[in-house]
C-alpha cells in the first residue's frame, strides 16, 4: 500500500483508540464500528418507519402495504398489515417470538400449504419482501418430523423427513408416508 496518496489534512478522526501511523493501514476496529453503526442506523430507520406507520392513519396510506396471514402451530390465522419493504424473514421471527410457545420455537418453520402439501420456504424466499407476495398471502408454520423405518436389522433403513403440523393426526402422517414411499 505504498502508493496509497495521503490526505494530510483530512479532518476525519478515527473512532478508535488505535490511531495508524500510517493513514492508508487497515485498522479493523475501525470498520467494525462503522458496520455497527451502519446497522444501528438501519435498525433506527425501520423502528421509525414502524412507529408512524403505527402512529399516523395517514402515513398507512402513502406507504405502500398487504396483509398477510399467518398460521399458527394450533390452526389459528392472524392477519396483519406488513410495509411492502419488510422482509419475511424477519416477520416470521417477530412472529414466532410473539405468537408461538417458546417450546415450540426452535421446532417451529415457516412454509405455505397447497392441496394438503407443506411446501417449506427455502432461504432466498425469506429475504424476499412483502411487496414480492400478493395481498392477503397465507403463510403457516410447521415442524418436521424425522422418520426412520426399518424392515429388519440387517438391511438398510429408511429415513425419512416429513413436514408436519402440530395438528396432524397419526392417521395422516401415516398415509403421507404411504405416498413417500411410493415414490422412492
Amino acid at each position: 500500500m505504498g502508493d496509497c496518496p495521503r490526505h494530510p489534512h483530512n479532518s476525519r478522526e478515527t473512532s478508535t483508540a488505535i490511531i495508524s501511523k500510517d493513514s492508508c493501514s487497515f485498522v479493523y476496529q475501525d470498520l467494525i464500528f462503522h458496520v455497527q453503526s451502519i446497522q444501528f442506523q438501519m435498525a433506527e430507520v425501520t423502528k421509525y418507519l414502524d412507529d408512524r406507520w403505527k402512529n399516523e392513519k395517514k402515513i398507512r396510506n402513502e406507504l405502500k402495504s398487504r396483509s398477510i396471514t399467518f398460521v399458527d402451530p394450533y390452526g389459528y390465522s392472524i392477519t396483519n398489515k406488513y410495509m411492502d419493504h419488510e422482509l419475511i424473514g424477519i416477520l416470521f421471527k417477530k412472529y414466532k417470538k410473539d405468537y408461538v410457545p417458546k417450546y415450540l420455537q426452535n421446532w417451529i418453520k415457516i412454509g405455505t400449504i397447497n392441496q394438503n402439501i407443506i411446501l417449506p420456504l427455502i432461504d432466498l424466499e425469506l429475504k424476499l419482501s412483502v411487496s414480492k407476495y400478493p395481498d392477503g398471502y397465507r403463510f403457516i408454520t410447521y415442524g418436521n418430523l424425522k422418520i426412520l423405518i426399518v424392515y429388519r436389522e440387517d438391511a438398510s433403513h429408511q429415513q425419512l423427513i416429513l413436514p408436519v403440523l402440530l395438528t396432524d393426526t397419526i392417521e395422516k402422517i401415516q398415509m403421507q408416508i404411504q405416498k413417500l414411499q411410493k415414490l422412492s
